[in-house]
C-alpha cells in the first residue's frame, strides 16, 4: 500500500450502487480521515524535525563528552606526568645535595688533616727553636763562665801590672 496523501483521499470517488452508502457521509468521513492523516503527516514532519534536532544535539553533547573525557584523560596523564617529573626532579636535587655534602665533609676532613700536620710541623718547629734556644743559652752561659773564669784569671795579673807601675 502506498502512502496517502490528504488530498488523495479528498479527491477518492467510489462507484455508485443500489443501496450503497450514503455519498455525503462517506465523502464527509473522508474529508475527517484526510484532515487527521494531514494531521498526523504534520506531526510526523515535525516529530522527524525535533528528532533530527535533537540527534543533532546528542551528537554535538556526545561530541563535547568524549572531548572532555579526552581532556580529562589528558590533564590526568599530564598531572601524573608534573608529578613524576616532580618525584624525580626532587630526588635529582637530593642526590646533588647528598654529594655536594659529601664533597663539602671530603674537603674539610682534608683540610682538617692538612691543619692537623700543619699544627704537627710547627710543633716539631717549635720543640726545635726551643732546642736551638736551649743550646745557644747552655753556650751562652758555658761562653760567659768561660769568660768570668777568665776574668777571675786574669785579676792577678793585672792587679800585679798595676803594683808594678
Amino acid at each position: 500500500m502506498q502512502d496517502l496523501t490528504p488530498l488523495e483521499i479528498q479527491k477518492q470517488t467510489f462507484s455508485k450502487k443500489f443501496k450503497g452508502y450514503e455519498p455525503a457521509e462517506v465523502h464527509g468521513y473522508l474529508n475527517l480521515v484526510a484532515e487527521e492523516i494531514e494531521r498526523l503527516v504534520k506531526d510526523v514532519d515535525r516529530l522527524s524535525r525535533e528528532n533530527g534536532m535533537l540527534r543533532e544535539e546528542m551528537e554535538e553533547h556526545s561530541q563535547r563528552e568524549r572531548i572532555l573525557k579526552d581532556t580529562l584523560l589528558s590533564a590526568q596523564k599530564v598531572s601524573e606526568e608534573v608529578k613524576a617529573n616532580a618525584r624525580k626532579e626532587g630526588e635529582l636535587i637530593v642526590k646533588d645535595a647528598e654529594l655536594l655534602s659529601e664533597r663539602l665533609v671530603s674537603q674539610a676532613m682534608a683540610r682538617v688533616a692538612d691543619l692537623e700536620r700543619a699544627i704537627q710541623d710547627l710543633k716539631m718547629e717549635r720543640r726545635q727553636a726551643r732546642n736551638k734556644l736551649t743550646a745557644t743559652l747552655d753556650t751562652i752561659q758555658q761562653l760567659l763562665m768561660l769568660d768570668a773564669e777568665q776574668e777571675a784569671n786574669e785579676l792577678p795579673i793585672t792587679s800585679m801590672y798595676r803594683k808594678s807601675e
